[in-house]
């Protein structure tokens, strides 16, 4: 079985490898994600990795978890992947996602592949976070056109 890779308070490129292996099989799975970024809760010191998909809504959370955890179990045993509890999924009516919608403005929003923090986004504030990735053509027609561009492309296999 693969190995769950351990949460600490900083940001580690064991998480950052792990989600994009994550998102990638996602994708290849048509999971349909349109948002998924790495949340640091600034009380408990604890990161989620979040990802966003309309399937979250139309099938349901605990349908989602299961084609998660289906690619964790099918994981080899020397790939590192991320325990069900360090995944949150959301509709695309996330606050976070609409903080980050409601902030953006001309052409030199750079989100995806990022890394935010001591920020606040749209009225909240975020203590740290990893952005992977930010469809704006999915996600809705509110965000300026000039940033579609900037949306970060699928991750390639």
């Amino acid at each position: 079985m693969a190995k769950e890779i351990f949460m600490t308070q900083w940001f580690s490129d064991e998480m950052l490898l792990a989600g994009e292996s994550l998102i990638r099989q996602l994708d290849a799975s048509d999971a349909k994600v349109q948002a998924a970024f790495w949340l640091l809760d600034a009380e408990d010191k604890t990161w989620k990795l979040t990802i966003v998909s309309p399937l979250v809504e139309s099938e349901g959370p605990r349908s989602y978890y299961k084609r998660i955890n289906d690619i964790n179990e099918s994981a080899r045993p020397d790939e590192k992947v991320i325990a069900l509890h360090d995944i949150s999924v959301s509709d695309t009516n996330n606050r976070i996602v609409k903080a980050i919608k409601r902030s953006v403005l001309g052409d030199d929003a750079m989100l995806g592949n990022n890394r935010l923090g001591r920020n606040t986004l749209g009225g909240v504030y975020i203590e740290d976070m990893y952005l992977y990735r930010m469809d704006w053509v999915l996600l809705g027609n509110n965000v300026p056109s000039a940033t579609t561009k900037n949306a970060a492309p699928p991750l390639s296999p």
